[in-house]
């Protein structure tokens, strides 16, 4: 991974988690701009796993949070 896409996600990292969303919404909006060979099926299943997971674990703390 190049120095500029390593210093994407530690700033993507640092992001509230509704900023987080907001930007995920923009780049699977601009996606569509990629050529299909770039990310095959396979990936980006994998890539929507991890989405789905880390928002699971977000809203799961927010709700311990909200119970305290």
């Amino acid at each position: 991974m190049s120095e500029a896409a390593t210093q994407l996600l530690s700033t993507f990292s640092s992001l509230s988690a509704s900023e987080q969303h907001e930007v995920l919404i923009a780049l699977l909006r601009s996606s569509g701009q990629l050529s299909p060979s770039t990310l095959n099926d396979d990936q980006l299943v994998a890539i929507a796993e991890e989405v789905f997971l880390s928002l699971e674990v977000e809203e799961l703390h927010g709700d311990e949070n909200r119970k305290r």
